[in-house]
């Protein structure tokens, strides 16, 4: 017969966050934790609430409500799963509901335990990740407006866009697809997964979105490996959007993120016959290399953002959001 003991280690084995942990650490962080059931309907972190504990799922599905009361982003979580972890990392207080939609079982722990948590090897960066996204999806977009007057906002791109990708490739051209991936492929599921799981410091994504929130195109910058100061970025933006001054915008945009996170520089590969996207980034001061292959590839210092259609007030309202998704390792 299981002992307490054991029992919490096996639910500690079934939990994503946990998978590459090592059976002594599991053994050593079940003895902060407690075991806890409850039936569909039971509130397990309410919005608002001072951040004390964090939960384990290991069994169930529970619904997370970001937002206030009719403006509500909704997300479901399942077995596996880390509750509560961002408002004890933020230090600030609860930014979510999470609701039972099933019979649930999990564990709990307190700062104890949350400390125990961080401390096994790799699970810092795990649980700041997710505490990350599940930050972006509780922002509201920052207003902007297109040249020809359409009103839109620009938002970090939130946890599971990757499927609005794969669904939504009809409205980006065989063309548009080519001038971003320099190739006729299709938006598959890995491809999309690496444009929209990003950790928003050393890769940020930003999101145009319409009233609706549907998104309208978005613009990356992926910070090197070699070069902490040097990014690479790129666009894409939905066909019936381009010509609109979108791109533009979304060009000012990436350069406050890429400001607030300690980006100098920029590079991008560029199709030599992508007149838009050149034009944009000639406007940054961008430096082209010769095409090779059809490809050019330029370096540009990080532009001003107001060169690009973003006013003051508008900045500042980006690089708080851009502050907002920093959690300090």
């Amino acid at each position: 017969m299981l002992s307490d003991r054991d029992t919490i280690v096996a639910d500690l084995e079934r939990c994503d966050v946990l998978a590459a942990a090592a059976r002594a650490d599991l053994e050593s962080l079940a003895g902060f934790l407690v075991s806890f059931a409850a039936p569909a309907g039971t509130v397990l972190l309410q919005r608002g609430d001072l951040a004390e504990h964090f939960l384990l799922l290991t069994s169930g599905r529970a619904r997370v409500a970001f937002g206030e009361q009719g403006a509500q982003k909704v997300t479901d979580v399942t077995e596996g799963s880390i509750l509560g972890e961002m408002a004890l990392l933020h230090g600030t207080r609860r930014s979510a509901t999470v609701t039972a939609v099933t019979q649930t079982r999990g564990l709990k722990g307190g700062r104890a335990a949350f400390t125990r948590l961080l401390a096994i090897p790799g699970l810092l960066e795990k649980v700041v990740t997710t505490a990350r996204r599940r930050l972006a999806a509780d922002l509201a977009p920052v207003p902007v407006t297109l040249r020809d007057g359409t009103a839109a906002g620009l938002r970090p791109i939130c946890p599971g866009e990757q499927y609005e990708l794969v669904r939504g490739e009809r409205l980006f051209s065989a063309e548009t697809r080519y001038k971003r991936f320099f190739g006729a492929v299709h938006i598959t599921a890995p491809l999309a997964r690496y444009l929209a799981e990003v950790d928003y410091v050393d890769h940020f994504a930003w999101v145009a979105v319409d009233s609706s929130d549907v998104p309208m195109g978005g613009a990356t910058y992926v910070r090197s490996a070699s070069d902490r100061a040097l990014a690479d970025i790129s666009f894409l933006i939905e066909d019936e959007f381009q010509g609109r001054g979108l791109g533009t915008l979304l060009m000012g945009a990436v350069a406050v993120a890429a400001r607030r996170n300690g980006i100098a520089r920029f590079c991008a590969d560029v199709l030599a016959e992508n007149a838009p996207m050149r034009a944009i980034l000639a406007r940054a001061g961008v430096t082209w290399q010769p095409a090779q292959a059809g490809v050019v590839h330029g370096y540009a210092t990080v532009p001003e953002p107001g060169q690009f259609g973003i006013t003051p007030g508008t900045a500042a309202a980006l690089a708080a959001v851009v502050d907002e998704m920093k959690i300090q390792l």
